[in-house]
Formats: structure tokens, C-alpha cells, sequence
């Protein structure tokens, strides 16, 4: 898998020479709390031959004010799209026996309208959680690889500041990402030699050693954002993730990986070249085949660049969903004025 990335104000450029009269795109987004899920489909929406799916994904524990800020959101936006195709579709990420179903309801809420006849099919990861989103693009990605199917396209705008910032809660179950297992749990690779490649972020200590316990496995290397709008940052992660890494991930400090906290494509390109080069070390050294894992848990754009990484290399991704956000908000604010900070489109190319 190759792809074509531009990033700022390369993206807005890039759908300026690219959608023409012969195209027909269908836009696949959610409506999240915070307002940088406006973007894309706001600048799309200047192309007449766009068309909008938006996926709500429905959690079982989300305070109210949020809800309130996502139906701000919502407002917001259908005040610009009059008049256009748009579509809403509620996606659970929860089933009624708690079990994760949140890659699975999101690729088939998709099935119908991705076999659409589009020329191309754009996905904003801007607030869309990894379990959904990541089915979603490899959905389209595969069906890009057929005779006739559409173009398949990630974009992503970021902000080095969250306007509005909320508190997850873990579903406390490790599991793999729908569609990203690969070959694990087969008997061909019981006695892989597993890396385990991490995503280090704030607050994630309890839920990426879940993650650790769940893999058990024989080497981890951690992402450190490097560099990062807060420079001090991977020094703050580093301090947080102290225990884990030097106790129970036992993780020679050499083997950290810094990767550019907004730049998906250095976090896709340092994952690969490691894979790779261990690979081929392993395969002339040793019998037992080597894996690598990955675990995004920090910023939509690095997990981006995991998702890449998976695609490329056919990689398995282990994760925590999120069932539920909490904030401390006490009313809803106004809609930010500012432009996110970050805008990345990437078109993958088979």
C-alpha cells in the first residue's frame, strides 16, 4: 500500500484540483464533541457533488452536557448542508451484553452506501473513535483494490489544544480491532516473537498495561510524541509511564521511538522501517516468526500513522474501546473561531 498525503493548506488545494464534474464523493464523519469534526465536511460541502454519511456512535455512558455540545455540533452543520444528500446513521458500540461491536455495526452501516456508485470515499478520523474508523477506511481500502471501486481517503484535522476536554472510560477489555487481527491467535504463530509497539498518552498507564498483559509480549518499544507542540511533553509521558516501562515492560530506554506528534506519515514510516528490519533479522536468525503489534492510545493523527502502518504491513492492532466521557463543563460554549492547527489528507493508493 502506497498512499499521497498533503497536509494544512495543501489539503484544501488538493480537493480544489481533484473533485471535478465527473466525481462523485461520499463523505464518512461523525459528529463528536469537539468541533474540529466540522472541518471537512464544511469544506467539502462547497463541492456540489459531495454526499454525507455520518456515523453517531451511541455510548452507553456519555454526560449530558456533552451530548448537548454534540447536538451543537449537529446544528451547526445542517445549517451549511441544506438541501445536500446527508445521512445519519447510529453505529452501537456497545451490544447489550457489554460485548464490543463497534468495528462490526460501523462496516455494515457502511456496506450499503460505500458499494455505491462513488468515484471516491473520504473518511474524517477527526473524532471518530479507532474502533469505528479504522474498519471503515479498510473497508474502503479493500474495495479500492477491485476493477471500478472507489478511491478510498483518510483526512484528519487536529488541534494542539482540545476546545473541549472530556475523560474517557475504558471498557477495561483488550481486544483486537475489528478487521486487524492478522494471523494472531492461529497456531502458526503461538510461539511468535511479539514487539509490541505502543502509543504513549496521558492517562493511559492502567489501560495500555491491560494491553501488555493481554499480548505478554517479549519486547515493547513505546512512542514518545517527538517532536511535540509542548516540548516538554515526552518528558512528561516518560515520567507517568516510569513504573511500567522500566518495572513491568522492561524497556531498554534505546528502544523508545520518538515520532512527530503531528505528522502521521513519521509515525507510519519509523513503524515500518523497524518492522522490516527486524523481520529480516529474525528470519535469518531464528525459526519462530516475528510479529508486530501496534496500540494507538494518544492523538487522532498518530493513530493515523498506526493505521497506515497496519495497512501497509497487514499489521495487528490490540485497543481499549471507550464506552463513555465525562466532563467538567457547566455549560455549553460557543462554537471556536480559530481553525484547527493540523489538517492532513492522505490518499491510499493500492
Amino acid at each position: 500500500m502506497q498512499f499521497i498525503a498533503s497536509s494544512g493548506d495543501e489539503c484544501a488545494a488538493f480537493f480544489h484540483d481533484f473533485i471535478n464534474a465527473d466525481r462523485k464523493l461520499l463523505c464518512v464523519a461523525t459528529l463528536g464533541f469537539n468541533d474540529v469534526c466540522l472541518h471537512f465536511p464544511l469544506a467539502l460541502s462547497a463541492f456540489p457533488n459531495v454526499d454525507f454519511l455520518f456515523l453517531v456512535e451511541e455510548r452507553p455512558e456519555v454526560s449530558e452536557i456533552l451530548r448537548q455540545v454534540a447536538t451543537r455540533n449537529r446544528d451547526a452543520l445542517l445549517s451549511k448542508l441544506k438541501g445536500r444528500n446527508v445521512q445519519f446513521e447510529s453505529v452501537a458500540i456497545v451490544a447489550e451484553d457489554t460485548a464490543n461491536v463497534a468495528g462490526r455495526r460501523a462496516a455494515k452501516v457502511c456496506a450499503a452506501s460505500i458499494g455505491r456508485s462513488y468515484t471516491d470515499i473520504v473518511v474524517d478520523a477527526s473524532s471518530m473513535s479507532r474502533g469505528v474508523c479504522f474498519p471503515v477506511v479498510k473497508q474502503a481500502y479493500e474495495m479500492s483494490k477491485r476493477s471500478g471501486g472507489a478511491n478510498a481517503h483518510i483526512v484528519v484535522a487536529g488541534r494542539n489544544r482540545p476546545s473541549i476536554k472530556a475523560a474517557s472510560t475504558s471498557s477495561d477489555a483488550p481486544q483486537y480491532v475489528h478487521g486487524f487481527q492478522a494471523d494472531m491467535d492461529t497456531y502458526d504463530v503461538r510461539k511468535a516473537i511479539k514487539l509490541w509497539i505502543p502509543q504513549l498518552s496521558e492517562h493511559a498507564v492502567a489501560s495500555l498495561g491491560r494491553i501488555y498483559r493481554f499480548l505478554e509480549p517479549h519486547e515493547a518499544c513505546p512512542i514518545l510524541p517527538f517532536p511535540s507542540w509542548n516540548p516538554r511533553r515526552g518528558d512528561e509521558l516518560l515520567r507517568e509511564f516510569q513504573i511500567p516501562i522500566l518495572n513491568d515492560w522492561d524497556v531498554n530506554l534505546l528502544d523508545v521511538i520518538y515520532s512527530h506528534e503531528s505528522d502521521p506519515t513519521d509515525v507510519c514510516e519509523t513503524i515500518t522501517r523497524i518492522h522490516r528490519s527486524r523481520a529480516d533479522s529474525f528470519q535469518a536468525s531464528v525459526d519462530d516468526p516475528a510479529r508486530t503489534i501496534l496500540s494507538p492510545a494518544g492523538s487522532r493523527i498518530g493513530s493515523v500513522g498506526m493505521l497506515l502502518a497496519s495497512l501497509r504491513l497487514d499489521l495487528p492492532i490490540v485497543y481499549e474501546e471507550s464506552i463513555g466521557y465525562t466532563s467538567s463543563l457547566s455549560s455549553v460554549p460557543e462554537l471556536s473561531e480559530s481553525p484547527p492547527d493540523h489538517l492532513w489528507h492522505v490518499w491510499l493508493r493500492p
